[in-house]
Order: structure tokens, then C-alpha cells, then sequence
């Protein structure tokens, strides 16, 4: 194939793309095949449920040829080996561009001693330092949120059948936080001071308390002890504070009489919801996305990026729901209060819901706002605005190799 031209730069690129372990990381892929579909970029679509996909002619002629970078989501496929045992990747020079829309420490099994070339995007800016301090044998790592999708024909803001809409789970609740050997008291006041600072300062990172308790007690320890508490400890702090501050949210919104439908699980507290809180079963996201059309207000906790975002507030935003938000760096760069989104304070679940209340009363100015965020968002933060950048990337990177 011929060169295509993208933004004025040159891509000859041939590029293996991964699907097959998740309905959302899918959703995602698609739409860089929309993109690469549209810049005619060639490229060859893998299957991890189908074998007969990467272990056939047409999948070796592929990456045969020149040029060829392979892009995942989560890791799908880096572990692909050649006929002899080896990593396919790294067996044929081919770099792996690996968008991880989760937090790193999660995947500290294939990032720490990558067995091949690894580019990673991660959704905060917080992560790239994580990877850089940690996961040092990661080739490159670029900070990249998730984008976007405009689905649907814009319904007006009054035609729009619900209030208020909460796509995905609430965290679990933790019974049991696992004990760190390395403290006398196995870590019993670390998960109490790091939990209490991050409720108290809701923009700090969980890594930042952790360390932030390391040093207040004076605790000398080795970057690699650090990330081994860090791994262990801080997806259960996290999803305290996270359980806490959403549960605060919804109940402060139930007591000001106002319906929400939430599709998730892992939503029963100890305190019974009224019949303004509906409760439905998990949904797919192109489910998600119908619903999202059908929203006067979509109401975003953005997972616990502080410097980046994941996907839902720009869907909301590009389908026309008026996105009512926690604040993030990376939002506050384009979105502002009042504007083209409702920032509200986790820490003020009461003033959260009277904004809410007051915006379903005005219908009109509340859709001006939506109508704002569609425009800002179509802008900056859709797939399409992801797709160029990571293509840009992969040619920087295969033109210096």
C-alpha cells in the first residue's frame, strides 16, 4: 500500500490490531478501524478467541511485511509466541502500542520485564510517571484518555426520558484489607491515614498517600518495596474512598427527590434507596450508548484519574447528555463550570444534588450547557482525536527505528 497522508505527515504503517477480551476494549478497537477504514491504512484484525486468526497464512503474510506495529488494548496479544517459544513481537521487530485504560500496577506481570518492545498510553497523567518510575524497561509511554462516541441523533433536552443516568458499578465493599508483613501493626494505619487523606484531599493520587504516609513516618524503603505495598495495597484503599464518595453522591441525590437510574452492580448500602433510585443490571456499552441519547444529565465519577479521564464523559457529552462531573487536570483544560459541563466536589454530595435539582428545573439553560459540551468535545476528546495521535506516535517511532 501506498503512503496516506494524516494531518500532513506520511504513514506506509501496516498494523495488527487485537480484540476479543472485553465488549468495551472491542467498542474501542472498532473505532480505530473506523479511522484507519477512513486514512486507508492497512491494516489486520486478530481475534484472541479465534486462533484461526493469528495462526494462518494470511496473519504470517501480514506481518511479513514492512513497517508492521501491532496496537492492543490491556496487553491482548503481547504474550503471542512464534513457533519456536519465543515472543512473536519481539521475534519479528515488531513494536506493541498498548493502550491501558486501567491503572499500570495492575499489569506489573508484563510491563516490569516486557517481552517485547511495549509504547504504552495510559489515561492519566499520574500514570505516565508511575510507568516511568517503575516499569523502566517500558520503551515509551505517552498520556492519552480515552475518546468518545457520537452514536445517536441528538434528541432535544426535553424530549429526553431520563433524569439522570449512572453508568457502571459501584467498588465492592472491602471486609478484609491484606496484611503488609513489612509493618508492625500489618499496615492497619496506613489503610487508616491514606484512606482518611485521600477522602479529605479527593485530588490526590493513591499512590500520593502512600507515599506521602512512607515519608511522614520516616519509613526507608527501596523503590522496589515501595511499588510491591503499592500493588498490593492500593486498589483496596481505592475502592474504599471510591464505594464512599459514590455512595454519598447518590443517597445526597435521593434525598432531594430526584430519579436516577443506574445500571451497575454492587450498589446496596446499608440504608435503603427510595423508589427514586432504580437499579437496573449491568449493560453492555452499546446498550450504554442508547441510553446516554435518552439522558437529560449524565452523571460522570471519573475512575480515580486525577490528571486524565476514561471514556463516559465524552460519550455523554457527544450523545448530548449534560455531563455533571468530578474535576479532573485533564478536564479542566477545556470544560468549564457552568459552561460546557457541572464540576461538583465529592466532598459536597448535598450541593451535587442541589445542582442537579436546579438544572432539570431549567431546561433551557441546562441545554446550552449540553449543547456546549457536544461542541468542546467533539473537538478535542473523540476516538477519531485519539486515533491520530497514537498513528502519529506509531510513525514517529517506526520512521526513528
Amino acid at each position: 500500500m501506498g503512503y496516506n497522508f494524516i494531518n500532513g505527515t506520511r504513514s506506509k504503517l501496516n498494523i495488527v490490531v487485537f480484540l476479543g477480551a472485553l465488549d468495551v476494549l472491542d467498542y474501542f478497537i472498532e473505532r480505530f478501524v473506523e479511522y484507519f477504514t477512513e486514512k486507508k491504512i492497512n491494516y489486520y484484525i486478530a481475534d484472541i478467541r479465534e486462533a484461526d486468526t493469528y495462526q494462518c497464512s494470511e496473519f504470517d503474510e501480514f506481518t511479513s511485511k514492512d513497517n508492521v506495529c501491532m496496537l492492543t488494548f490491556n496487553n491482548l496479544g503481547i504474550d503471542l509466541q512464534n513457533g519456536e517459544g519465543a515472543n512473536f513481537w519481539k521475534s519479528h521487530e515488531i513494536p506493541v502500542f498498548n493502550y491501558i485504560v486501567d491503572h499500570p500496577r495492575h499489569y506489573g506481570n508484563t510491563l516490569l520485564n516486557p517481552k517485547c518492545d511495549i509504547y504504552a498510553f495510559v489515561l492519566d497523567k499520574n500514570h505516565v510517571d508511575f510507568i516511568k518510575k517503575y516499569y523502566k524497561k517500558v520503551v515509551g509511554v505517552y498520556f492519552s484518555p480515552n475518546g468518545g462516541t457520537e452514536t445517536e441523533v441528538i434528541k432535544s433536552y426535553k424530549d429526553r426520558k431520563i433524569d439522570v443516568l449512572y453508568m457502571g458499578n459501584c467498588q465492592h465493599k472491602i471486609e478484609q484489607y491484606p496484611p503488609i508483613k513489612l509493618f508492625e501493626d500489618y499496615g492497619s494505619s496506613m489503610y487508616k491515614e491514606t484512606i482518611s487523606y485521600l477522602i479529605q484531599n479527593p485530588m490526590a493520587s493513591t499512590e500520593e498517600a502512600i507515599i506521602r504516609y512512607l515519608e511522614n513516618y520516616h519509613f526507608e524503603l527501596s523503590d522496589e518495596q515501595i511499588f510491591e505495598i503499592i500493588e498490593a495495597t492500593a486498589v483496596y484503599i481505592e475502592h474504599t474512598v471510591r464505594r464512599l464518595f459514590k455512595l454519598e453522591g447518590i443517597k445526597a441525590l435521593d434525598s432531594a427527590g430526584i430519579n436516577v437510574d443506574i445500571y451497575g452492580d454492587n450498589w446496596e448500602c446499608d440504608e435503603p434507596y427510595s423508589d427514586n433510585i432504580r437499579i437496573h443490571k449491568r449493560i453492555n456499552i452499546y446498550e450504554c450508548m442508547k441510553l446516554i441519547g435518552d439522558a437529560k444529565i449524565s452523571l460522570c465519577y471519573i475512575p480515580w484519574y486525577k490528571k486524565g479521564c476514561s471514556e463516559k464523559n465524552f460519550d455523554s457529552m457527544l450523545n448530548g447528555a449534560l455531563c455533571v462531573s468530578d474535576k479532573s487536570e485533564y478536564l479542566d483544560e477545556h470544560y468549564k463550570d457552568g459552561y460546557n459541563i457541572i464540576y461538583f466536589d465529592l466532598n459536597n454530595p448535598g450541593q451535587m444534588a442541589l445542582d442537579v435539582k436546579w438544572l432539570l428545573e431549567h431546561p433551557t439553560e441546562a441545554e446550552v450547557i449540553s449543547s456546549r459540551g457536544y461542541e468542546t468535545a467533539i473537538k478535542y476528546d473523540t476516538w477519531y482525536n485519539r486515533a491520530e495521535y497514537v498513528l502519529k506516535i506509531m510513525n514517529d517511532v517506526n520512521d526513528s527505528r
